[in-house]
């Protein structure tokens, strides 16, 4: 399940992933890649202050290779899917 929402600029946008589980994430996505969050705290403060905060970054593959389980616990994504991508 997920919420999308656009944000300050056209080619930005944000999402929250959720699952049954009680698990969230919080995506933006901005110049082809996404920045996953563990919370919309960090993620806020990441965007608008560049505040150094919890995260990672993937590609649309993997983005989509992540959508697809069932679970978006932030920190087994984070080891699944993690790339080295500042």
């Amino acid at each position: 399940m997920f919420y999308s929402e656009h944000l300050s600029r056209a080619d930005e946008s944000y999402e929250i992933r959720f699952d049954l589980q009680g698990n969230v994430i919080h995506v933006f996505f901005t110049d082809g890649y996404a920045i996953v969050f563990p919370s919309l705290h960090d993620l806020f403060l990441r965007i608008y202050y560049g505040k150094e905060v919890e995260r990672f970054y993937v590609d649309e593959e993997t983005l989509n290779r992540m959508y697809d389980g069932n679970s978006y616990n932030y920190w087994d994504l984070k080891e699944l899917y993690s790339q080295d991508n500042e």
